[in-house]
């Protein structure tokens, strides 16, 4: 892949991760979890690839909204890493959440784009960790 600036291409991976989230469209989320992907979520429970589908698939979790305020992408070589901090609704086996939370994702670049290797949800800190010159900052809601 030739992308002449890679952190844009994994931004953009980032953001197609999340409208495959909400729109619970198992094809998309299919073609771009790694096949080794491991899912780590707030309540410390570790999901396989299938698992984390069938989470999403079987309506346990419902994701109806994520309003992202920050992203970060870092790029090295095929491996990328993408810190996001958003705000999350839905609900989890009925319940409602409403949350703001910090997404760390490991991502690897193939032939076709990227894939997330690794994905981390929990609470996101009051203030800022990482200086900006960590990585690409992107302010824009989208």
């Amino acid at each position: 892949m030739d992308d002449i600036f890679p952190a844009e291409a994994l931004i953009g991976a980032e953001r197609r991760l999340a409208a495959a989230v909400l729109a619970r469209d198992m094809d998309a989320l299919d073609r771009m979890l790694h096949p080794q992907f491991v899912s780590v979520r707030p309540d410390g429970r570790s999901l396989d690839r299938s698992e984390e589908i069938r989470e999403l698939s079987t309506g346990r979790l419902v994701v109806a909204d994520l309003v992202p305020e920050e992203t970060l992408a870092t790029v090295n070589g095929r491996a990328g890493i993408t810190r996001r901090t958003l705000t999350a609704e839905g609900n989890w086996l009925g319940n409602p959440f409403h949350a703001r939370v910090l997404c760390t994702r490991t991502w690897v670049q193939v032939p076709d784009g990227w894939l997330v290797l690794l994905s981390r949800v929990g609470p996101a800190p009051d203030e800022p960790e990482l200086d900006p010159k960590c990585g690409v900052q992107l302010t824009a809601r989208c």
